[in-house]
């Protein structure tokens, strides 16, 4: 940056990337989201991931569970060729540094991969990832964790898949 400002940029980041993330949810899950609602959900997506990336502290971890949500924004609002491009970015990313994810982040990147697939009309395909996904959750440890992917399994659209 030319001119520094008198903040803390890369405390910023992390707060806007946390922020932004955090907004997705309550869009993500309202039945009556109007085109304004999806395109800020969307936006926040990005955001969110471009604010992480810049922060000191980023990791493989936060640009897969950025990479998921732009991607769960996009499927949800529809856009068929971004969000499998974003799901197969989640994946790459997830299953290229496989030990440094959580074992949910797996589950995730299997069920956005489903989701998308099966919006693109590739219900095969989506079939075979939805399947994995589902082998998946009977790895994650944590009750709760496991409880919350379910329940994420379970909700949003399908596309015909389900």
């Amino acid at each position: 940056m030319l001119n520094e400002p008198e903040f803390n940029t890369d405390k910023a980041h992390r707060w806007f990337g946390v922020e932004f993330n955090s907004g997705i949810f309550p869009l993500l899950s309202k039945e009556d989201r109007n085109e304004e609602e999806t395109e800020t959900m969307i936006a926040m997506a990005y955001a969110s991931t471009l604010h992480w990336s810049k922060y000191s502290g980023c990791k493989s971890v936060n640009k897969a569970r950025g990479e998921n949500m732009i991607a769960t924004a996009l499927t949800y609002a529809g856009r068929k060729e971004a969000s499998l491009h974003h799901a197969q970015r989640n994946y790459d990313i997830v299953f290229g540094n496989k030990n440094e994810m959580a074992d949910f982040d797996v589950s995730y990147a299997l069920m956005v991969m489903a989701r998308s697939l099966a919006l693109n009309g590739r219900q095969s395909e989506a079939g075979e990832y939805y399947e994995k996904c589902l082998e998946s959750i009977h790895l994650i440890k944590d009750k709760e964790d496991k409880e919350i992917v379910e329940s994420d399994l379970n909700s949003g659209p399908w596309f015909g898949l389900k």
